[in-house]
């Protein structure tokens, strides 16, 4: 993800949050995303979410996804 930010200067307004599901799985933030798992990205726009990759973290997954939020 930190490479497609790299290459597409109109990324760099996505703020990102990590959150290491291994520490915090029992976390409420987990719980009321819906967290299923490790390499789970969560995408909002405006407070509402717009789209959600699950153990999928190619560029080719995540891309459409940045894209979708500019």
């Amino acid at each position: 993800m930190r490479a497609l930010i790299a290459d597409n200067t109109l990324y760099q307004a996505v703020k990102l949050i990590r959150v290491d599901w291994d520490m915090h799985r029992d976390d409420p933030i987990v719980e009321e995303l819906e967290i299923p798992r490790r390499s789970t990205l969560v995408w909002f726009k405006d407070g509402v979410e717009t789209g959600r990759v699950v153990a999928k973290t190619s560029a080719a997954h995540i891309e459409p996804m940045f894209a979708a939020l500019l």
